[in-house]
């Protein structure tokens, strides 16, 4: 370094200087001993020192130590020496002291050879060699990193230092602090302090605003500039930096060549910079230096770099293969250097430092730490995700622990439900082996993690597996995992493999047992395979003892396939609440059942139970399956928002896992709600997101088309409606799915007919599915089947078919289906000129409608009930003084059918609840009403597209949806 740098924050060391160098021009001598560490501005200082040699006209003699000339005997004296005598300069007193025998004839060499021993006589002669160049000047003896240098001259310069009482010689020497270096000579440091004449000097780090003036030297901003460093800025590099001035240049210098400003807005990547900076320049240090404790800190550090931030210096110690006193003395000088931080020292300073680290290695040695450290880890029982960790950072190997370690930590991954780690462990676990039966148990584990994320892969997996099981089965047991509902659902092929896989454990009991079968067959008789073509007669009578959860999820799909059947309501709910005991998780397909079973407060509460387990799983695909669940159970519970809200979770779901079919029942259930709703276009758009054919269950398919016959009768096109329906119903029959509970694609196929203007064929169909109603006997179906039965029919008959849905379904819970029945059994009182039942049965229609959310519905029922009510608008007419209402209960009347309660009424008129309870009394009475809703219909009168009250109301067919 150049003695033009500028000296900031070093008052105490120049005035130091000054006091050496004015004892030495009065002829006394000085030592000045400048200790630091590395970078902290020794040699800076030295050069400043040499840079005012000129006012006391002083001879220099300069040396520098180096780690590679340790060896070298005398090579610093040879350094300070021979420039004098190979010039030919003679001391002033004479030859003789110079060229005598003791320093070898006037050749340095002679007397200083690598043989030549360190004796009285030869230092005594280096002594009077060395006065003899005062005898007309003083003279500085200036050697810098006096830690480096060889063993002979480090005596040399404390034989010679203990001697220069008398003498105008000033010794400035520099030398690492050796409680951070660890490497220089500590004898000679101590000789040094302990003379009379000898200064100290400890160059402090720099501070803030010093290094902010040091920065802005080397980058040439400043005031005067207008470009100086922001003091955030600033403050930051200092505290990475520790101060230090070679590192605040080489940062500053990096910033400069990078383009990058010191500001605010540039804060993280100047640091980003300042971290590869400090780290080349110190690890720069550490290897040059030739200190075992200095390569012990490369060692550790580069441990640490592989390490961290799960593990420090303790694991790395065992790592680099230090003991424990030289790594926590390579620690030591690893937190001096700054790279690392904390007491003791264990993490790294910045994170930019652990990068560049790992950055500078060989990838070779990299990988090797890797899995030393996954090796290390897994003996030491740690978390297998960190293990695992190292080695997926490392290269493949084809080492079987590493198949063991990555097997083992997706294991762990799936239990916490970190499906997408386990399914890179499992990835990187088939690059690492060939062994055939190990890849098809990996492709097995893999294929069980990927149903929970990414459907089509699981269903790639489960052909590779089937292809070797086919012509290895004993290997039967690795489809097990794939054999799932939310696989099966979703793939007719899936269930083709299952099907297969169920006769081959049948056959070979041996490769399986009781629970591998059921698994198998669940999944075929999802898709209507029989029981005695899967095997299961075998069993016999044990199956209604097992109690396993492949038992449990065998019982649910068979209560499933039971009622898609249309057999046996008591059959299926015994079914049913077999496998939901209360032990493990809910089955997702034992909630259905209880809802074709008209057991809705059940299957409400199992279906909440089924998504949060599957929202605690962190299942995309059973979310999916969960929420869809969920929605048609709130469809049938006529909570028509919360089950839009479901189905729509429920197509982001199955979106994000790939699940195409559970995406087609998300978007056909949410159009159906949308239907209600009367928001046509939506639920066009719905369902023109999806096709309604594919590779997935029959009755998903069944789901789409059916809410897209009943759009097309919603929008009036009955005839595409109709054959839509046909077509779902034909898919449906063929799939073996005949109850009406699953998919009433029937009772809307009657709705069509009628449309159509085919009332027999509606009539042929009404009573078909009204059979299917009664021989499955679950209220809520044979209510639905008379009611839209009725549609077929005229007078007498229908009255009794709707009084009987209605008597049905009082206090099940389906308001919807309710409310749709009461608005037909309305429709039919008014036509058959009961008004005053039909008004009261509209109302009631119009109440439970408005409760759903069924704006389609509810817009029906207001309007006929509208055309029902009592023409008492004349009441109203100016002029009839007995019936006008004052303006204090026109107030009250005002609030009221705004939806005010009487307590909020009176609060709004500042009366009490008493006044209003006796205005709306008065009211009442004046008006010949009993219900607010009568008052609403008085007060607002009759629409512009509404008859008056009296005259007929058109009642096509279209106003029965």
């Amino acid at each position: 370094m150049s003695s033009g740098q500028p000296l900031l924050h070093r008052d105490v060391e120049t005035a130091a200087m000054r006091e050496a160098l004015s004892r030495v021009r009065a002829g006394g001598p000085s030592v000045l001993l400048i200790q630091g560490s590395r970078g902290m501005g020794k040699t800076t200082l030295l050069n400043a020192a040499l840079a005012a040699r000129g006012e006391v006209g002083a001879l220099l003699l300069m040396a520098r130590g180096h780690p590679t000339e340790r060896d070298h005997p005398f090579g610093v004296v040879r350094q300070l020496f021979e420039p004098l005598m190979t010039a030919g300069r003679a001391p002033p007193s004479g030859g003789s002291s110079v060229v005598g025998p003791d320093l070898g004839g006037g050749d340095l060499g002679g007397g200083l050879d690598r043989g030549h021993p360190v004796t009285p006589d030869l230092l005594h002669g280096l002594y009077r060699a060395t006065r003899s160049f005062t005898g007309d000047r003083p003279l500085i003896i200036a050697v810098d990193d006096v830690h480096h240098t060889d063993p002979q001259s480090s005596q040399w310069c404390s034989y010679i230092a203990r001697r220069l009482d008398g003498l105008p010689i000033a010794m400035v020497l520099t030398t690492a602090d050796t409680t951070a270096d660890s490497g220089g000579p500590d004898d000679l440091v101590r000789d040094l302090a302990a003379l009379p004449y000898t200064r100290l000097l400890r160059p402090a780090p720099l501070c803030a605003q010093c290094a902010a003036r040091l920065m802005e030297s080397v980058l040439g901003g400043g005031k005067e500039t207008g470009d100086e460093i922001g003091e955030e800025v600033a403050a930051a590099c200092h505290r990475l930096t520790q101060g230090n001035p070679l590192l605040l240049r080489e940062l500053a210098g990096r910033l400069g060549r990078s383009g990058v400003r010191p500001v605010r807005a540039e804060l993280p990547r100047v640091l980003e910079i300042g971290a590869l900076a400090l780290t080349e320049t110190a690890l720069g240090w550490l290897s040059g230096s030739g200190s075992g404790v200095d390569a012990a800190g490369v060692d550790l550090l580069r441990s640490l770099a592989i390490v961290a931030p799960e593990d420090g210096m303790e694991v790395a110690s065992m790592i680099a293969g230090h003991g424990q006193d030289t790594a926590r003395a390579a620690g030591e000088t690893l937190r001096r250097a700054g790279l690392v931080t904390g007491t003791p020292p264990d993490r790294f300073a910045h994170p930019g430092i652990q990068q560049a680290v790992l950055a500078g290695m060989d990838p070779g040695e990299r990988d090797r730490l890797h899995r030393r450290t996954a090796s290390l880890l897994y003996r030491l029982g740690a978390p297998l995700r960190r293990s695992a960790r190292h080695l997926m950072s490392a290269g493949p190997t084809g080492d079987p622990l590493t198949v063991t370690v990555l097997r083992e930590a997706a294991g762990e991954a799936a239990a916490r439900h970190s499906w997408e780690d386990a399914t890179g462990y499992l990835h990187r676990a088939l690059a690492e082996t060939d062994d055939q039966d190990t890849v098809l148990e990996v492709t097995a584990e893999l294929g069980a993690v990927e149903k929970h994320r990414d459907l089509p892969a699981c269903l790639r997996h489960l052909r590779t597996a089937y292809g070797r099981v086919r012509m290895a089965p004993h290997a039967l047991m690795s489809l097990a995992p794939f054999a799932d509902i939310l696989v099966t659902a979703n793939s007719a092929e899936a269930a083709e493999v299952f099907a297969g896989a169920a006769e081959s454990a049948a056959a070979a009991p041996q490769f399986g047992g009781a629970d591998l079968l059921l698994v198998f067959a669940a999944q075929a008789l999802l898709w209507g395979r029989s029981a005695g073509r899967l095997g299961l007669r075998r069993l016999g009578r044990s199956l209604g003892t097992l109690v396993s959860p492949a038992a449990r999820e065998f019982l649910s799909v068979l209560a499933l396939a039971t009622g898609a059947r249309g057999r046996s309501l008591p059959r299926t709910l015994a079914q049913t609440r077999r496998c939901l005991d209360g032990q493990g998780p809910v089955p997702a397909a034992a909630v259905l059942p209880l809802v074709w079973g008209d057991r809705l407060d059940e299957a409400s509460y199992w279906a909440e139970r089924l998504v949060s387990e599957t929202q605690e799983a962190g299942s995309g695909t059973g979310l999916a399956l969960a929420l869809l669940t969920r929605a048609e159970v709130r469809y049938q519970l006529g909570s028509l928002a919360a089950g839009l809200a479901d189905a729509e979770a429920a197509v982001v779901s199955a979106r994000e896992c790939q699940a195409e079919g559970f995406h087609v029942a998300a978007a056909a259930c949410a159009a159906r709600v949308l239907v209600e709703f009367g928001d046509l276009e939506a639920a066009e758009s719905a369902l023109k997101s999806v096709a309604p054919y594919g590779d997935w269950h029959p009755m998903i398919s069944g789901q789409a088309l059916d809410a897209l016959g009943r759009l097309r009768l919603a929008q009036g096109r009955p005839r595409d409606g109709l054959l839509t329906l046909l077509e779902c119903g034909r898919r449906l029959t063929a799939a073996g799915i005949t109850n009406p509970a699953c998919v009433p694609w029937g009772t809307n196929s009657i709705l069509a007919y009628v449309l159509s203007g085919e009332r027999s064929a509606a009539r042929m169909v009404a009573e078909r599915e009204l059979e299917l109603a009664r021989a499955w006997g679950a209220p809520t179906v044979v209510a639905r089947a008379l009611s839209a039965g009725s549609l077929a029919h005229e007078g007498r008959v229908r009255l009794d078919m709707l009084h009987e849905a209605v008597a049905l379904l009082g206090n099940r819970g389906a308001r919807l289906e309710h409310a749709r029945a009461l608005l037909r059994l309305g429709i039919a009182q008014r036509q058959a000129g009961d008004d005053g039942k039909a008004h009261e049965t509209l109302a009631l229609a119009l109440r439970l409608a408005a409760d759903c959310g069924a704006g389609r519905l509810a817009a029906l029922a207001d309007k006929h009930r509208a055309a029902t009510a009592p023409a008492r608008a004349a009441a109203l007419v100016p002029g009839q003084d007995d019936h006008v209402l004052t303006v204090g209960e026109r107030r009250v009347t005002d609030l009221v059918l705004r939806g005010m309660s009487n307590l909020e009424v009176a609060t709004t008129l500042s009366i009490s609840k008493r006044t209003v309870d006796t205005h709306l009394a008065r009211i009442y009475r004046k008006l010949g009403i009993h219900t607010r809703a009568e008052l609403a219909v008085i007060l607002t009168g009759l629409s512009d597209d509404d008859p008056p009250a009296g005259e007929p109301v058109p009642t096509g067919p279209h106003e029965y949806l």
